[in-house]
């Protein structure tokens, strides 16, 4: 059964450095081909979905520097054995089913030997996730979207297809929204995951569509890092019976030091179990 023992936040500043695009699927509000979603005030949304996919994104291409794992959701790719492949799983189904019927705890172990690292703080069709990513919240723009000209290249001749142009709508630059990220019993691994990913989106990255053609980059400003210990009385009564929030979580420090020594932490664990079976990240050997 499940139990919340721990809790941390994680707020930040993503800005835009550039035009950025998160397709609405349809025609724009300024009658372009290819529209941006949009708030019915007009105003551009940021989905928590497509921060999520990036998020977990950064952290499958970090996670071997940490010695961690990623099934890359394709376990002949990776290697890693791990039930979020559908076809993996329809090959050990049986062998979970039987684990379910000989208890809690034999299931657990069952599940946390067929996930990927990645999987355990993101989720798997057998196992919640630790990670929950809120829409962006918009906190400034340009009050303004623009149209620009696309043309449909023939990759062979690399020049324009003849009578294929259209238009697509982007966000100018400069757009700053407020980000929201909870963990819940986060492990020590899960913790450097996430700051190792949290680093490499301060130091610019990419979101959204037409990334190749310069669009969607962005780094992060302003990181807070808050928690509570639920096992402790005095959070436990702070969190159950507070509504603001300075007063249910507790400040956790300067972020960058924190993330940073369990960083090391978990390099250092790397290191130490380098010629050991990782359980959770077992190879294919056929």
């Amino acid at each position: 059964m499940f139990q919340l023992n721990e809790k941390v936040r994680l707020t930040a500043s993503l800005v835009f450095d550039t035009a950025w695009r998160v397709g609405s699927g349809k025609e724009g509000e300024t009658m372009s081909d290819l529209g941006v979603m949009l708030t019915t005030a007009g105003e551009p949304i940021l989905p928590g979905s497509s921060l999520k996919g990036k998020l977990r994104s950064t952290c499958e291409t970090l996670s071997h520097a940490l010695g961690l794992n990623a099934c890359m959701l394709n376990h002949k790719a990776s290697g890693v054995k791990c039930t979020s492949d559908v076809d993996y799983y329809r090959k050990v189904r049986d062998d979970y089913q039987k684990a379910l019927k000989k208890g809690l705890k034999n299931r657990c172990q069952w599940i946390d030997k067929h996930t990927c690292d990645v999987c355990k703080l993101f989720g798997s069709p057998v196992k919640a996730g630790r990670l929950w990513v809120s829409d962006g919240m918009l906190k400034d723009w340009a009050s303004v979207v623009q149209v620009r000209d696309g043309v449909v290249i023939d990759r062979d001749s690399r020049t324009a297809v003849d009578g294929l142009k259209y238009d697509y709508e982007v966000v100018p630059p400069s757009s700053l929204f407020e980000l929201c990220i909870d963990l819940e019993n986060p492990t020590d691994a899960d913790i450097a995951l996430l700051g190792a990913a949290l680093f490499e989106w301060c130091a610019g990255s990419s979101l959204g569509g037409f990334t190749s053609r310069g669009l969607g980059r962005f780094h992060l400003e302003e990181i807070k890092v808050f928690g509570v210990d639920l096992n402790d009385p005095d959070q436990q009564l702070k969190f159950l019976t507070k509504t603001d929030f300075a007063e249910r979580f507790s400040n956790l420090g300067n972020w960058e030091s924190y993330f940073s020594d369990r960083i090391k932490q978990q390099l250092q664990s790397a290191a130490n179990n380098q010629q050991s079976p990782n359980p959770a990240g077992e190879t294919e050997e056929d």
